[in-house]
C-alpha cells in the first residue's frame, strides 16, 4: 500500500518513492538580481565532485520578478532547462509561494526549484519558506546557504560537505573572496563577536590567501559562518530550530551561529566562494549612497542580537551606534546618521520584523545579511 506525509506547506509527498531532494539542498534567496543567480548557478554547475544536490531559490521581488528570473535561467546562455514539474506535490495554497517553477541544469543531474513569494519575505523568511517544506522530506543531509552575488569554486560543495561530515560539525563556513582576482581574504569561515566591542568582525579580513595557519583556532574563534555562504546540517536545524524570522534583514545569520556554537561550528579552508560585495546588500563607498533600510536595520537588529545573547553588552552597543551616528555626519550623509538614531530607538522599543514604514523596493538590501554591518 503506499502511504503518504502530508505537509501543511507542501501538500502530499509520496514516502515510499525515492527521496526528491539531494543530499544537499543549496537555497538562494534573491530580489530582482536574476543575472546575480544566472552566475551563481553557472558557477555551481560546473562543480566537479562531492555531494549531489539540488537548488531552491525564493525570488522575494514579486511576479514580474520571477518570472524574469525564469526567462534569464531559460535563456539560450543561461544555465537551466526546464522540467516536468513532478516529483514534489505543491499546495501553494497553503504555504509561502504564489508559483513554483521546476527546472533543471543544462548538464547534469540538479533540479532547480524556482518559487515565487507572496511578499517580501526578508532573509530568513526566504530561506524558510524552502526549509520548513524539505524538513518533511527524507534524502538530504544539509542545507548550502548562498548569497545570489556569489559564486563557488568547484570543489566548494565537497570541501564542505567533507568537514561537517568528517569533523561532526553543526555548521561550517568557507574562504569567502571578494574577487576571483584577490589575493586577500574576506572571510576565513565567518564572524567573531567581540563582547567587549559589542560588535561582530570577520576572521582573517584582509590576510592574504596563500599565508599558513592553523585550522583549530578559526573555528575556536567562529561564532557563525558569514551568511554569504553557510553549510548547515540537517541535524543542527533539528535540534536548534530555522532561522529567525523577527530580524528580517541582517543579524539572523549570526543569531543562528550563536545558537549553534555549542554543538560545534567548522571551517572548509578548501571551500572558495567569490563574492562581489555589494550587489545584494546595497554596500556602497560613499556614505550618503547606502540605502537608509539598511542602516535602520543593521543598528535596531544589532541591539536585538545583543539583547537576546549578550544583555550585559546592551550600552556598548547603543554607544558603538552613536558612534556611527556621529561618522555618518562627518562623512555628510545626515538621513544616515538619523537612520541610526531611530533604528537604535526600535530596538530598544523591540521593534521586530519588517518596519511598518517601508513599503518601498527593497531590492538593495535583499542579500545576505553579514555583508554591512558596522565594524
Amino acid at each position: 500500500m503506499m502511504t503518504l506525509k502530508y505537509n501543511e506547506l507542501t501538500g502530499f509527498i509520496n514516502a515510499e518513492q525515492p527521496a526528491p531532494v539531494s543530499e544537499v539542498a543549496v537555497i538562494i534567496v534573491g530580489f530582482r538580481n536574476s543575472g546575480d543567480i544566472a552566475a551563481c548557478l553557472h558557477a555551481l554547475s560546473r562543480a566537479t565532485s562531492g555531494p549531489a544536490f539540488d537548488v531552491f531559490i525564493c525570488e522575494n521581488g514579486g511576479s514580474d520578478a520571477f518570472h524574469r528570473l525564469i526567462s534569464d535561467l531559460l535563456d539560450e546562455e543561461g544555465p537551466c532547462r526546464r522540467r516536468e514539474p513532478v516529483g514534489i506535490a505543491m499546495d501553494l495554497a497553503a504555504g509561502r509561494f504564489t508559483q513554483v517553477e521546476r527546472l533543471g541544469f543544462r548538464t547534469g543531474a540538479p533540479n532547480v526549484w524556482v518559487g515565487c513569494a507572496g511578499d517580501n519575505l526578508g532573509y530568513a523568511g526566504g530561506i524558510n519558506a524552502w526549509l520548513f517544506p524539505l524538513g518533511r522530506i527524507d534524502g538530504w543531509r544539509g542545507i548550502w546557504i548562498l548569497n545570489p552575488d556569489t559564486e563557488p569554486t568547484e570543489l566548494a560543495l565537497a570541501a564542505l560537505f567533507e568537514r561537517a561530515e568528517s569533523g561532526r560539525k553543526a555548521m561550517v563556513g568557507c574562504t569567502i573572496l571578494d574577487s576571483d582576482e584577490s589575493e586577500h581574504i574576506r572571510f576565513r569561515g565567518g564572524l567573531h563577536w567581540q563582547k567587549i566591542a559589542a560588535r561582530d568582525v570577520a576572521i582573517g579580513l584582509g590576510e592574504r590567501l596563500d599565508v599558513s595557519y592553523d585550522v583549530a583556532p578559526v573555528e575556536q574563534a567562529m561564532d557563525s559562518p558569514s551568511g554569504a555562504s553557510m553549510y548547515v546540517t540537517r541535524w543542527c536545524i533539528e535540534a536548534i530550530g530555522p532561522m529567525d524570522e523577527s530580524y528580517f534583514l541582517f543579524y539572523e545569520d549570526l543569531d543562528w551561529g550563536i545558537r549553534a556554537k555549542h554543538l560545534g561550528l567548522g571551517y572548509a579552508r578548501d571551500s572558495i566562494v567569490i563574492h562581489k560585495r555589494g550587489t545584494t546588500t546595497g554596500s556602497a563607498r560613499n556614505a550618503a549612497a547606502i540605502p537608509k533600510l539598511s542602516v535602520y536595520l543593521q543598528h535596531r537588529n544589532g541591539i536585538r542580537f545583543v539583547r537576546r545573547h549578550f544583555p550585559w553588552t546592551l550600552p556598548l552597543r547603543v554607544a558603538m551606534s552613536l558612534f556611527h551616528a556621529v561618522r555618518f555626519l562627518k562623512r555628510q550623509a545626515p538621513r544616515n546618521s538619523w537612520a541610526v538614531i531611530q533604528g537604535v530607538s526600535a530596538g530598544l522599543r523591540g521593534e521586530t520584523g519588517r518596519p511598518s514604514w517601508h513599503r518601498e523596493n527593497l531590492a538593495s538590501v535583499a542579500g545576505a545579511p553579514s555583508e554591512f554591518r558596522p565594524r
